[in-house]
């Protein structure tokens, strides 16, 4: 079964290019614009891996991955976040709120790969 990978982020052309560089992966990619988005989307589908954003319109993603991580569905699925941000301490809160991996923009797109590689391959 081809994994899938939902990628939240509010700004399109960032989101079309992560959607972009991950589908070379031959993996199933799915796109959000917002939190709320995103949690319509894994009531309906089943998904691998979440890459959000952590500045979002409607909640940051520190309170997505708070959300997605009461979801029985989601129990043990990576969690990554990614921010043009530049604040001390958000990669540090990330990883203590349950993100499996976290990442600055802008990011080359092999380490996008190699990171959801890691996490996407492996074993449940």
């Amino acid at each position: 079964m081809t994994p899938t990978v939902l990628v939240v982020d509010d700004e399109v052309v960032v989101r079309r290019l992560v959607m972009h560089v991950l589908k070379s992966l031959k993996i199933d990619v799915v796109g959000a614009p917002d939190a709320h988005a995103a949690l319509e989307i894994v009531e309906k589908q089943p998904v691998d891996l979440v890459l959000t954003d952590i500045n979002l319109p409607d909640m940051d993603g520190f309170a997505l991955i708070q959300h997605l991580q009461q979801l029985p569905q989601l129990d043990g699925i990576p969690l990554i976040t990614f921010t043009a941000r530049s604040s001390p301490g958000d990669e540090t809160r990330a990883l203590e709120l349950g993100a499996s991996g976290f990442l600055y923009k802008p990011f080359h797109t092999q380490e996008l790969r190699n990171l959801v590689i890691k996490f996407i391959h492996q074993p449940s």
